[in-house]
């Protein structure tokens, strides 16, 4: 195990490392939050805090942090009624299938067992995949937001790349998916703020206030995202991890009311405030943002923090009811299918008779 350990930090050094002076040069150029060396969020950020004893955490569920009974899938259907032409699916946590105008988009795919470095340790899934990467269709736009382990997996990318038509990023990223064999020429890098128009769809990469690394010594040498897909008047919010931040306010400045948003909600912790948002700040961004429509995702798959397992989402609803239900708030099954002309049809409340 210790020459694992040893081995992996060598290949984690040799990634910090392996920006090319030009590829720094353009970073700077781009990026207002890159310093040459690193990247950086736009305001206060701390890692961890110190917690006093006793603290209130704000938990409502009584549940454990991984369910006992089985979690109920369902089975993607990607060629739904051919008068569907958009819909999407959600994998658990924050992998999510998008098909808009006849092509599809995939976000963050970690279709694997753990996420992790290495597969035989780590933390384990505990809700079983309704599909793997060889049943997804081909996919025209695979984005990407930011390269923890538990968004960016190895062994997804690899399987799928045959079928990938391009992949989007934030700065940096490139590296990660070149390294794991992706053709240099399939992917566009991309700083907050700027905007690429690929397959019939503006696509925003836009801020967060999290941090990036695959290792301890190579943090926050790449870049974070989240982002924003806008076709025909349709805006879709894809927030990615994130804490609560005044980056949200901007957002809903520049682009206004969003249809759609797919909000972080999970893996808090009153230790990393900066990194992750409780639900009631991940709801109120959504109402910041002017959203219609959310579902709460980073959930119903992985143990990264000592919350019970369904307690975010129980949180941003409950926020949602309090606030008068202006939002409608959906929580399809994991794997469901979900066209957009039905998407206020799926709010039934699952995960509450699941223990």
């Amino acid at each position: 195990m210790k020459a694992i350990i040893v081995s992996l930090l060598i290949g984690a050094v040799f990634l910090t490392g392996c920006a090319s002076s030009a590829s720094r040069k353009d970073y700077k150029m781009r990026a207002s939050n890159f310093d040459g060396k690193k990247f950086h969020n736009e305001n206060d950020f701390q890692m961890l805090v110190k917690v006093s004893k006793g603290a209130e955490t704000g938990v409502l569920s009584q549940k454990g942090t991984k369910p006992k009974d089985k979690i109920p899938l369902a089975i993607p259907d990607f060629l739904p009624d051919s008068s569907e032409d958009s819909f999407f699916t959600w994998f658990g946590h924050s992998s999510l299938l998008i098909h808009l105008k006849g092509k599809t988009i995939l976000f963050d795919p970690v279709l694997s067992n753990r996420t992790s470095p290495v597969s035989f340790t780590g933390p384990k899934r505990f809700s079983a995949l309704s599909c793997g990467p060889e049943d997804l269709p081909e996919i025209d736009i695979l984005i990407i937001s930011h390269d923890h382990y538990d968004h960016l997996d190895k062994s997804t990318i690899k399987k799928l790349d045959s079928k990938v038509k391009k992949y989007v990023v934030p700065l940096g990223v490139e590296r990660r998916l070149i390294k794991f064999g992706v053709r240099k020429e399939k992917i566009t890098n991309m700083a907050w703020w700027e905007e690429i128009s690929l397959e019939g769809f503006t696509i925003a990469c836009l801020p967060s206030r999290h941090f990036s690394g695959r290792m301890l010594v190579d943090n926050f040498t790449t870049l974070w995202a989240s982002w924003a897909i806008i076709s025909d008047g349709l805006k879709i919010f894809e927030c990615a991890d994130s804490g609560w931040d005044t980056h949200f306010e901007r957002i809903h400045e520049k682009y206004g009311d969003f249809n759609l948003a797919f909000m972080e909600c999970g893996q808090y912790d009153l230790r990393w405030p900066s990194v992750h948002m409780t639900p009631e700040q991940s709801f109120d961004a959504a109402k910041t943002l002017g959203t219609k429509t959310a579902l709460p995702i980073h959930w119903g798959a992985f143990v990264l923090a000592n919350h019970p397992w369904d307690d975010s989402v129980s949180r941003f609803v409950n926020r949602s009811e309090k606030q008068g239900g202006d939002i409608k708030v959906i929580t399809p099954l994991i794997g469901e299918t979900v066209p957009l002309s039905k998407i206020t049809d799926y709010q039934k409340r699952w995960y509450e008779n699941i223990e």
